[in-house]
């Protein structure tokens, strides 16, 4: 029986093939994902290192929250700019379910607009009025910064959830609250954060490594090393364990369709699986991340590799939750391959872009506290 909720589906075609969105939605997805794994996790972390060293600019861990936002002085810009991609797409293809949901939590979803604006301003506040210009303070803010972006992705976890699952809309339009008490919303939360710090961690040994080896500060890279590295080893234990807390509360039908789906739905999660193990034994195995330095680099890629395989399982999700509704409609389309090739063109002048960038910083001549 069709669900009264769901409005109609609109009109004009979309400009392409189903498939070739349901790609771009979750490329372009996965490129959000990195830059705010370090937006979130990375802010969430340096929060904590500038809690723990009480601010003196001394301590390794002072250093490394500022190395790390310093990086997300302009990482926060690319997680907005990389998130525009993958939210075009989602309403292109969700479009009844997705404007449903931000309009059942409106003034909440309006507020993810002041949310980011606090915590991108805290984050300067941080720079210029504590330790990196003044040699101590700034914690409020780095907390400030972090509880903001934590809260934007309670609420991007509230949307994707309501938007999943039309056969809910009734209660919830009555009270969006009860999205909180969902059996996967707070495993689904702590997955996404869990996987930032694990991401960050990771990120800031990398660095700290890298630099190392390079005869830059070794005693203070070294010990900022060990310590990110340590914060990716527990992060990633806690993230397999809520993965698979995650899977076991999925509702049953969905849960039954995602293994009913074959090596389609199977094989992306048995690679996550089988990524995620490798990972944390890559973790385990190494006390200095500095004498293993190509442990640590293959650690950072097979992390990569594991946010693209596991976007691609939470899309597949996404799907078997609204096959019910979406099997109702049929989405027309009528290609413009000329709007596309322009869009491919400015993706890839954007990535390269990206690239060269990250490259530029790379080979900087920085050294000390300032080679972030």
């Amino acid at each position: 029986m069709a669900n009264p909720l769901i409005p109609a589906l609109d009109a004009f075609p979309i400009p392409g093939p189903v498939w070739l969105f349901h790609f771009l939605l979750v490329f372009t997805f996965v490129l959000h994902m990195l830059f705010m794994n370090l937006t979130l996790g990375g802010t969430i972390l340096a929060a904590l290192g500038q809690l723990f060293s009480k601010g003196k600019a001394d301590d390794y861990r002072t250093v490394m929250a500022m190395r790390l936002m310093g990086v997300n002085n302009f990482g926060i810009s690319m997680t907005i700019t990389t998130g525009i991609a993958p939210l075009l797409f989602v309403q292109v293809l969700y479009q009844q379910y997705f404007y449903t949901a931000t309009i059942m939590i409106a003034w909440i979803w309006l507020f993810l607009l002041v949310f980011l604006m606090v915590g991108y301003y805290a984050a300067y506040l941080y720079k210029f009025k504590g330790t990196p210009a003044k040699g101590a303070g700034g914690t409020a803010w780095l907390w400030i910064s972090a509880i903001m972006f934590f809260l934007i992705a309670m609420i991007h976890v509230a949307v994707n959830l309501i938007h999943s699952q039309p056969d809910q809309w009734a209660v919830l339009a009555d009270s969006p609250g009860a999205i909180l008490g969902d059996a996967t919303y707070w495993p689904r939360l702590l997955h996404f954060v869990l996987t930032g710090l694990a991401f960050s961690g990771v990120v800031v040994a990398w660095w700290a490594a890298r630099q190392a080896g390079k005869g830059v500060d070794v005693e203070l890279n070294t010990q900022i090393a060990r310590y990110g590295w340590r914060w990716a080893l527990w992060t990633t234990v806690l993230q397999i364990a809520d993965g698979f807390l995650l899977l076991m509360v999925l509702p049953r039908p969905v849960l039954l369709g995602f293994m009913r789906g074959g090596m389609g739905t199977m094989l992306p999660l048995t690679l996550g699986l089988l990524l995620a193990l490798g990972i944390l034994v890559m973790l385990a195995k190494v006390s200095n991340p500095v004498e293993k330095f190509s442990t640590v680099n293959g650690t950072l890629i097979g992390m990569v590799a594991t946010i693209a395989v596991m976007s691609i399982t939470r899309h597949q999700i996404r799907a078997i939750y609204l096959e019910p509704a979406t099997s109702q409609f049929r989405l027309e389309t009528a290609p413009q391959w000329g709007n596309f090739a322009l869009f491919a063109a400015l993706l890839v002048a954007g990535l390269f872009t990206v690239y060269y960038m990250v490259k530029e910083v790379l080979e900087s001549r920085a050294a000390g506290q300032d080679a972030a």
